[in-house]
């Protein structure tokens, strides 16, 4: 099976450069992807070259893991090097995370009419098709299709088709380091959307706390991360009450203005 790569046409491509470059990077431990793109996450500074060398290559790239003490040094760095800057706050979710996605799974009863689906390759295409419309909707860009069925990378994304066959709502995480990494037992975390007309019965919460429950119980993830803007004070509430609150790190988006212009890759 082809993957299929989401987004506009700059996203896509953006996945596909990643997707082409993975073999050739997989077996470093410094090299990570979430299904959008490559990234270093907690650079040195003889790493800083690679990640704008990365960042040309595909459009862009990330740095997680960024003490927020030094983040504005290091935007500073890539766009002196004539590249544009982004950043959202890192969430974080240890055992509080695990207790609060058991007790969610405990007394969550799922409406009438809606269907879980675990996204492997036997989805269906009209489901992928439902996912990136609701993502899109909300400003999220959904990873590669490798990584949605976990492929890849260990992963686990989940969505709900709604009664009418679209998709209500998503979520998932992915473990996107080398086991060697010093990130190895870690997860990124998020693509929690839900459609407009779904809202109001913590969808998104139930398929966010069953994507945590599998990376801990079949691939032993201890700690979840996820970037959120300082804003957004949806996402913000629903990473609380999951356990997955906001840490002294920042996540670091670097753009090519080429590619990107001054904007950034997703929301």
């Amino acid at each position: 099976m082809s993957p299929r790569f989401f987004g506009s046409d700059v996203q896509k491509r953006m996945e596909r450069v990643a997707h082409d470059l993975w073999p050739l990077l997989k077996d470093d431990p410094a090299y990570g992807t979430e299904g959008r793109m490559i990234g270093i996450d907690a650079p040195s500074e003889n790493q800083i070259d690679k990640v704008a060398a990365l960042t040309r290559i595909q459009g862009a790239s990330v740095n997680h893991y960024v003490p927020k003490a030094q983040e504005d040094r290091l935007a500073a760095r890539y766009v002196a090097d004539g590249l544009a800057s982004d950043r959202w706050d890192q969430f974080m979710g240890g055992p509080a995370c695990l207790d609060a996605a058991t007790a969610l799974l405990d007394r969550f009863t799922l409406p009438s009419g809606y269907t879980l689906h675990r996204l492997s390759r036997d989805t269906p295409a009209h489901i992928l098709d439902g996912l990136e419309t609701t993502a899109a909707a909300c400003g999220v860009l959904p990873p590669m299709s490798p990584i949605l069925f976990g492929t890849l990378r260990p992963a686990a994304y989940v969505c709900l088709e709604a009664p009418d066959g679209g998709v209500a709502a998503c979520a998932g995480s992915v473990m996107r380091n080398h086991p060697d990494s010093r990130f190895g037992k870690t997860a990124w975390w998020g693509m929690l959307a839900t459609r407009e007309q779904d809202r109001g019965h913590g969808l998104s919460l139930y398929l966010g706390a069953l994507a945590a429950r599998h990376m801990h119980d079949r691939h032993g993830v201890i700690e979840f991360y996820t970037g959120v803007r300082s804003d957004n004070a949806v996402s913000r509430h629903v990473c609380e009450k999951l356990g997955v609150h906001d840490s002294a790190y920042a996540c670091v988006a670097i753009l090519d203005p080429q590619a990107f212009g001054e904007g950034g890759y997703t929301k």
